[in-house]
């Protein structure tokens, strides 16, 4: 407590203004708890700014170590040597079961290769080096897929990449009828390799359509085969033979028969006498 300065009542030392007279004290502000603790920290600023830059440069570095695991290429083999995409899916390939058919490849950011066995097709992820089937039935609601490794007719028949390497069409066996095979079900969905999205889609295979010499070629060969076909089957027929015509055959000398002697020719008739003339002429 002190006393105002102009009525000299007691008043509170950080009083600004005496609550009695109304005047002006002239007394120093009581401070807040922050303004009494600010000089103690000022003290140590340059340690609170070093942890503070400590703090952000570690977690700069983390930050770094955490991109770098995402980034990284996959690693195969000993020695600690990093393999690119291309050299994996590479090594992939040389190890994919007998009769596999690869349907598409890529070495860019989706970093996998498809390929077709025995009715299943099959996603190799070079980075994660994970092996996944590519199931209609799992993707799409209400979907089934007829599997069965027995029989050549089942899964997924056919799978081909369309033209801008982004989409992979199928056609699979969604109902096997094994009493009647030709009334098996079939289905055509449409795979986005990108966001591995599944739609249904109507299947319509390439066509491979030859150029015109290719198909003169064609025609050529094709008419030369049926000439070829033609001349044998007439070489096979056996051919009309004709009539034997009887040879003469040669008897030896001496079991010939003689000669008959030539008959004498006819005596030669003499001519009749002239009549004689008439006495009255």
């Amino acid at each position: 407590m002190r006393r105002c300065p102009t009525c000299e009542e007691e008043i509170d030392e950080h009083l600004e203004v005496c609550p009695w007279c109304g005047r002006r004290t002239g007394f120093e502000p009581k401070k807040s708890i922050s303004e009494r603790i600010t000089p103690k920290m000022n003290k140590n600023n340059k340690r609170i700014l070093y942890y503070v830059l400590a703090g952000v440069a570690t977690v700069a570095v983390l930050a770094g170590i955490a991109v770098g695991c995402l980034n990284k290429k996959p690693v195969i083999g000993g020695g600690g040597r990093q393999l690119g995409v291309t050299e994996v899916i590479d090594s992939f390939v040389s190890v994919m079961p007998q009769g596999s058919k690869v349907v598409a490849r890529f070495n860019d950011d989706r970093h996998c290769i498809y390929y077709l066995n025995s009715g299943h097709l099959m996603k190799f992820n070079a980075v994660s080096k994970m092996l996944d089937e590519v199931n209609p039935s799992t993707m799409i609601d209400d979907v089934s897929v007829y599997y069965n490794d027995r029989d050549t007719v089942s899964g997924v028949l056919e799978a081909e990449l369309t033209e801008d390497e982004k989409f992979i069409v199928m056609r699979v066996v969604t109902e096997r009828n094994e009493r009647f095979p030709e009334m098996t079900e079939y289905g055509s969905f449409k795979l986005n390799t990108e966001s591995m999205n599944l739609l249904p889609y109507k299947w319509t295979p390439k066509k491979k359509v030859a150029d015109n010499a290719n198909q003169d070629s064609l025609r050529r060969a094709w008419a030369a085969y049926q000439r070829r076909q033609a001349s044998k089957a007439e070489s096979s027929e056996p051919a009309e033979t004709a009539p034997a015509t009887p040879q003469p055959v040669e008897t030896p000398l001496e079991e010939q028969p003689s000669a008959a002697p030539a008959p004498a020719p006819a005596p030669t008739p003499a001519p009749a006498p002239a009549a004689a003339p008439a006495s009255g002429e």
